[in-house]
């Protein structure tokens, strides 16, 4: 019976253990996932921080050197977008064209889900654009 004790008390630290690092691997894949989310939507202050961290974890930098650096990677990100705006209509025209020649070759069932495909994504940026 001792025996039966000892198992059961390996099996519960183990699982404990398990159970653990299950959890502190859903709550890291959750930050990252969000993290990653911000940053790929564009939002401008996760990166900018994001920045500033690993500067200042890198160089050491001093509360001064960290406004600094704060005020200069925001003025950059402000350029960076503004370039974007200045040359999007460029860019959704080469959009276009690539959308054009694939319409081309697909056969009319797979028209019909590419339009689909298409839909989403500009419905997904108008989003992303509406809630910055």
């Amino acid at each position: 019976m001792n025996e039966m004790k000892k198992w059961k008390a390996i099996i519960s630290v183990i699982l404990i253990f398990l159970l653990g690092s299950l959890a502190g691997a859903l709550v890291t894949h959750k930050i990252y996932q969000h993290r990653v989310g911000s940053i790929l939507k564009g939002e401008a202050r996760p990166m900018r921080e994001m920045i500033v961290r690993r500067l200042d974890h890198e160089l050491h930098l001093d509360p001064t050197q960290q406004e600094q650096l704060r005020a200069i990677v925001k003025e950059t990100h402000e350029e960076m977008k503004n370039i974007r705006r200045q040359f999007r209509p460029q860019t959704e025209q080469i959009f276009a064209r690539s959308q054009d020649r694939i319409r081309a070759i697909l056969r009319p069932d797979q028209l019909e889900k590419y339009e689909k495909i298409i839909a989403e994504r500009k419905k997904r940026r108008e989003n992303d654009e509406n809630s910055k």
